[in-house]
């Protein structure tokens, strides 16, 4: 039976899952993920993790955010006056706005913190920061010919 390692495809399932216990990723009601080993297609923390395994194995883990998603980078947060949100349009909390850079980059950030003169832009991953536990089943293993 194969096993993971260099020279093989794998095909996973996976869950994703915060300190909490609340679930961030999935694919378990999606198609299951099929990568080549050491392609760089999953953090290469992931297939540390799984390398040895073979079909039907399970593995749980922690991944640190250096590993998956980053740490939080505090110059990607940016106090914005309220005055320069477009009129007629409804601010909130958590909504998620693209916004143009200066370069003509179309950029997706997350809205933080409102006060009554300015509001709190985040272009940092969702998951920038957070500590998140794996959940891997291996479904297949196929050597590459």
């Amino acid at each position: 039976m194969p096993r993971v390692g260099p020279g093989t495809y794998i095909t996973i399932r996976f869950e994703a899952f915060l300190e909490s216990g609340t679930r961030v990723l999935s694919n378990e009601d999606e198609t299951p993920l099929v990568f080549r080993f050491g392609s760089g297609e999953v953090f290469s923390r992931i297939e540390q993790e799984i390398v040895g395994l073979s079909a039907g194995d399970v593995r749980e883990f922690l991944i640190q955010p250096e590993e998956a998603f980053g740490p939080i980078d505090h110059a990607k947060i940016l106090r914005v006056p309220l005055e320069d949100f477009p009129r007629g349009k409804e601010l909130k909390r958590g909504m998620v706005l693209r916004v143009e850079t200066k370069e003509g980059r179309k950029n997706l950030c997350f809205v933080g913190d409102i006060q009554k003169d300015h509001f709190v832009l985040d272009f940092n991953h969702p998951l920038a920061g957070k500590i998140l536990k794996y959940k891997v089943r291996i479904l297949d293993v196929h050597k590459i010919t």
